[in-house]
């Protein structure tokens, strides 16, 4: 007989979720195809979670959380900083997807809204110490070297030989890219 576990039913269905949402975006996302990957009914993924919106929002939060752990900001270190996020987005491939459907459909809505914006605020203090510090050059304000960090992990993460015909298709050769991008941007 196999035992009831909401918590391991409710992450299968946020994996399965995951998974699909990556691939088909929220509206072509279908939540018989992420019942059948969790291998319960539809029913069930509604019972969890109440909508498909609810459900895409579970997911990010998920996904904001984890990536907020994973990847805490060092302002003295911005380039070993963006380095640390880039094999976060290789690693998980799916965060850039997910988030990008969620600018374009979600944007302002889920638990973790706050979440985003207090690290952020974070990040830029930290930024704004470090060049206080005079260990990061003040040449851009905080906040524009901060997606600038950001945008240059997140897209170098995904490049492949097809996106850009002339870099190598080779995850160190771009991830050090990245690391002497931010370097050069803050010194």
């Amino acid at each position: 007989m196999a035992t009831r576990d909401p918590a391991a039913k409710r992450r299968q269905l946020l994996e399965a979720a995951l998974a699909e949402f990556a691939a088909h975006g929220i509206a072509g996302a279908r939540m018989d195809r992420i019942a059948t990957r969790a291998k319960c009914s539809a029913g069930l993924v509604y019972t969890y979670f109440g909508s498909k919106d609810d459900l895409f929002d579970a997911v990010f939060d998920t996904i904001v959380e984890r990536t907020l752990a994973e990847t805490p900001i060092t302002a003295d270190d911005l380039p070993g900083y963006a380095g640390r996020l880039f094999d976060n987005y290789v690693a998980y491939p799916e965060v850039t997807r997910i988030s990008a459907w969620y600018r374009l459909e979600r944007a302002g809505t889920g638990r973790t809204i706050q979440a985003i914006a207090d690290s952020a605020k974070g990040k830029v203090e930290a930024i704004r110490a470090a060049q206080k510090a005079g260990t990061v050059s003040d040449r851009f304000e905080p906040e524009q070297l901060l997606m600038m960090v950001l945008t240059l992990a997140a897209m170098w993460s995904a490049q492949t030989v097809e996106m850009i015909a002339t870099a190598p298709d080779d995850e160190a050769y771009r991830r050090a890219t990245v690391t002497e991008a931010v370097r050069k941007l803050i010194s």
